[in-house]
């Protein structure tokens, strides 16, 4: 079995792939997408149900790490969430 050798010191500098520098995350994966965008109609969505017992809340808590919504928990079972500004400003990239 062949296995070709890879050196990082034979590639040149035009041949190594740069990383762009972080642009606030500028893309958001589709079920994060499609949750903006229902918070972008709706206004606010209130929430049921314990906060990582699901896709929906997993999804919730990615969004919010980006700073792209905002939560405000009502109960022990109900979080409102609501489009931050960042979120709003990414829906319309």
């Amino acid at each position: 079995m062949l296995t070709a050798q890879f050196s990082p010191d034979k590639l040149k500098k035009s041949e190594m792939t740069k990383l762009e520098p972080p642009t606030k995350h500028a893309h958001a994966l589709p079920q994060q997408r499609l949750l903006l965008e229902l918070l972008n109609m709706s206004g606010e969505i209130a929430v049921m149900g314990a906060k990582d017992d699901s896709l929906l809340w997993n999804t919730v808590h990615e969004c919010h790490r980006h700073h792209w919504i905002t939560l405000h928990i009502l109960s022990d079972t109900a979080t409102t969430i609501r489009l931050a500004n960042s979120g709003r400003d990414l829906l319309k990239s």
